[in-house]
């Protein structure tokens, strides 16, 4: 049996108050954040988070991702890399064990789907 889930910005229900980011990785004040889960299976996690500007610390990022930016805009810098921005519309990709900077520029909305 096969399923299709039609992926809306806003969610099947609405997105609800969520922390995600954890607190000892902030290096700005904590974003507000929301989101929904559309499904976890197994080691995956698809689904919708928003979050204010900030920025933090990613060290050893336990997931692989997949991330579609549906509104606002993030930049991401490895260490020892350059920074890259993305914006809306923008897909990218971030390997589990990345480490270096997350920040969100501006009020982001977006996809994503996690594989651990």
């Amino acid at each position: 049996m096969s399923k299709i889930i039609a992926l809306t910005p806003d969610g099947p229900n609405g997105l609800e108050s969520c922390q995600v980011v954890p607190a000892e990785s902030l290096l700005t004040p904590a974003p507000t954040e929301q989101g929904t889960v559309i499904f976890s299976e197994g080691t995956q996690t698809c689904g919708i988070w928003e979050a204010t500007p900030y920025a933090e610390r990613m060290d050893d990022y336990p997931f692989n991702e997949l991330a579609h930016i549906i509104s606002g805009k993030v930049c991401i810098t490895p260490d020892g890399g350059a920074a890259q921005v993305f914006g809306a519309g923008d897909t990218y990709a971030m390997q589990k064990g990345f480490n270096g900077r997350f920040e969100v520029l501006e009020t982001c909305r977006k996809y994503y789907l996690t594989v651990e």
